[in-house]
């Protein structure tokens, strides 16, 4: 590390400075989405814009600086980790076994999606605003009740999203062993200028980037300058097989089926096998029915595969559970960067829409030939029986995966199975009706004459939606398990875009086009 460098990350006020900067822009956030809009240095700000912030611009951020900053944004500028510290400044509570109960993460990560995705929160205010003042409060009451920063370790669903995908960074905090060795005093363990590492590393031990957030709180308290932020070869750690777990594994392999069902065509598809077992599932239960079915379908295709790998290379299974998900690691980063990345961003930057599908098949391939490289590592350089078949089995998987979203998922020239979207002709004074699922409209091409009042009924069959016309200026809330009537007069000739403003959700398959003749 630089001298330059070190020095400032050793000041008192570096990285707090960023932290309370950070706080007082979230609490102005907050404020805004509670009064609808506020001015601030002559700037009018609208809970509108704070959404757009929240949901659609912070997200891609995330993962953009993932990859080159790890997760500098936890130890930087995350609001909720400064809470945490609060608590604890005022009350230092009990330790807790943070690697007998790490599970709970992967688990409530996938709830709150799952809330997420029933309560509307990306279309609310209210909603939004009570998503993060709860798990603002959450944070701060975990620092009362219990010691370090337990809140950003078993809590936080952000946290462990890019603790996860940390593995792969470009930097990471790392130690000089021969330094630590000589070292009495243990500051970076015990505390000293600075407090002692918040998430209960073994800090001269140092080889993950899992659950280190950056705080350099070991850089500040070491006397000898062992802790350095260091460049390294993305995805190292998990060559090394550093701090692998079956609940870690297995929760890589669940966000692959949580992508899935992100998608139109991955809806339409698993919603098959309640439709076959004739089950009249609406509203939330229809979109909990996706989540059980695609993670759990995924997750056990998965667990018999690592069975049938460990029997051909001849090792426990539970050992071979608890690697073989790391595979996958650069794959599920790939499909969740440009899930989240084009899914959000896309309707703001007006890609060409095949600049986007070459961009995603782009994505796709490097995440692909990277985890294949993985499986290299991983299985075939260190066992020694059955290598060539048990290497075989999880490439196979690997490209399998690959293909089912090029030419089943991802929108674009590759596409095997494109959407069919049904024309409807609306007739003199006739109610049109269309089904709207996660994430699609049916029927999605609606003909309908000018200066003739359209009045549509919106089936809802499961979480909440949205229903905009941007050059009509509609914008209707679709409610969750409900129907919804939309009355409007197209006063202009042509064929006009309609879509569900929800981040994510156009770019997914959830648009249309209104067709208006003379």
């Amino acid at each position: 590390m630089i001298k330059s460098l070190r020095n400032l990350l050793k000041k008192e006020s570096f990285p707090l400075g960023f932290r309370v900067i950070s706080l007082l822009f979230f609490i102005l956030l907050m404020f805004t989405l509670y009064f609808g809009s506020i001015t601030s240095l002559t700037i009018d700000l609208t809970s509108k814009l704070s959404l757009l912030i929240v949901w659609t611009l912070w997200w891609p951020f995330l993962y953009v600086s993932l990859l080159f900053f790890s997760r500098a944004w936890c130890g930087f500028l995350c609001p909720l980790s400064l809470a945490n510290e609060i608590g604890n400044t005022i009350h230092n509570g009990k330790s807790v076994n943070v690697l007998k109960w790490s599970f709970v993460a992967y688990i409530i990560f996938f709830f709150v999606v799952f809330i997420e995705q029933t309560s509307g929160l990306f279309l609310s205010a209210n909603t939004t605003l009570i998503f993060f003042s709860a798990f603002f409060i959450t944070a701060f009451v975990f620092g009362l009740l219990f010691s370090r920063w337990s809140f950003c370790r078993l809590i936080c669903p952000i946290g462990t999203l890019l603790g996860v995908f940390s593995r792969l960074s470009f930097i990471g905090l790392r130690t000089q062993k021969e330094k630590c060795i000589i070292c009495k005093t243990k500051d970076c363990l015990v505390g000293g200028k600075a407090l002692r590492c918040p998430m209960s590393n073994n800090v001269p031990n140092t080889q993950s980037n899992k659950n280190c957030l950056l705080c350099v709180n070991c850089i500040k308290n070491c006397p000898y300058d062992s802790p350095d932020i260091k460049l390294l070869s993305p995805g190292k750690e998990i060559i090394d097989g550093v701090n692998f777990s079956i609940s870690e594994s297995l929760f890589i392999i669940g966000l692959i089926g949580l992508t899935f069902i992100l998608n139109s065509n991955g809806v339409r598809l698993f919603r098959k096998i309640p439709e076959f077992l004739d089950l009249s599932l609406n509203g939330s239960l229809l979109r909990l029915a996706d989540f059980v079915l695609a993670i759990g379908l995924i997750i056990i295709a998965f667990i018999i595969l690592s069975y049938i790998t460990s029997e051909l290379l001849k090792i426990n299974f539970g050992d071979g559970l608890k690697k073989f998900g790391y595979v996958y690691l650069p794959l599920t980063f790939s499909i969740m960067f440009l899930t989240i990345v084009f899914g959000f961003l896309a309707p703001y930057v007006k890609l060409n829409d095949l600049i986007i599908a070459l961009s995603k098949y782009f994505l796709l391939t490097i995440g692909t030939l990277w985890s294949i490289y993985f499986s290299y590592k991983i299985i075939y350089q260190k066992h020694h029986h059955g290598v060539f078949l048990g290497t075989a089995s999880q490439i196979i998987a690997i490209l399998f995966i690959f293909l089912f979203f090029v030419t089943f998922l991802i929108p674009g020239p590759l596409n095997q199975f494109p959407p069919v979207n049904n024309k409807y002709i609306a007739r003199s004074g006739e109610i049109v009706e269309i089904n709207t699922f996660s994430m699609g409209f049916d029927p999605a091409i609606i003909e309908v004459k000018k200066d003739q009042q359209i009045v549509i009924n919106f089936v809802n069959q499961d979480i909440t939606h949205s229903f905009d016309i941007d050059v009509f200026d509609i914008h209707k809330i679709l409610l969750g398990g409900k129907t919804t009537t939309v009355m409007f007069t197209p006063n202009k000739i042509g064929e006009f875009a309609f879509h569900c403003d929800i981040p994510g959700h156009t770019e997914a398959g959830m648009k249309g086009t209104l067709v208006v003749v003379e």
